[in-house]
């Protein structure tokens, strides 16, 4: 269900409850908490943000102090949306398979997240990619149509 949706304040309310929730990961939020537009389903953004996050925080191992720094910023023709963590990163075998139906580096879960993330954003009309590190981390990078 399409609607012009204020991503930034989409982004921001799941940035709040991920930051209270997760005492021993620092979370960070940089750019506009409102009046960046998109036309989008909103529950199926919030469903973008709260994989990405999780899978953040799952990646931080815990002998690091966990920090994630999540931004978002207008250009002139979209909103850039950039999830970065300070995990494990991503090994080199994973990278092609991450977007992958049933693919998983965890015990638990379906390997579905990425994959439906995906298919969200590619919807949207929009783009994601993402950089890693191996024992650095990781930024997830959506680019959406803007709607303003």
């Amino acid at each position: 269900h399409f609607t012009k949706v204020d991503v930034a304040a989409k982004l921001y309310s799941v940035v709040q409850l991920f930051k209270h929730n997760n005492e021993q990961v620092q979370i960070s939020f940089e750019g506009e908490s409102k009046d960046i537009t998109v036309l989008a389903d909103p529950e199926q953004l919030t469903q973008v943000f709260n994989n990405l996050l999780k899978n953040a925080i799952q990646s931080i191992t815990s002998d690091k102090a966990g920090l994630i720094k999540v931004r978002i910023r207008k250009t002139d023709k979209e909103a850039v949306i950039e999830i970065e963590d300070n995990g494990m990163g991503i090994a080199d075998e994973f990278i092609d398979k991450l977007f992958t139906p049933n693919f998983t580096t965890k015990s638990t879960g379906m390997g579905l997240g990425l994959t439906i993330t995906k298919n969200i954003i590619e919807i949207t009309g929009g783009k994601i990619n993402f950089t890693t590190r191996k024992n650095e981390g990781t930024t997830f990078i959506i680019s959406l149509p803007s709607d303003n």
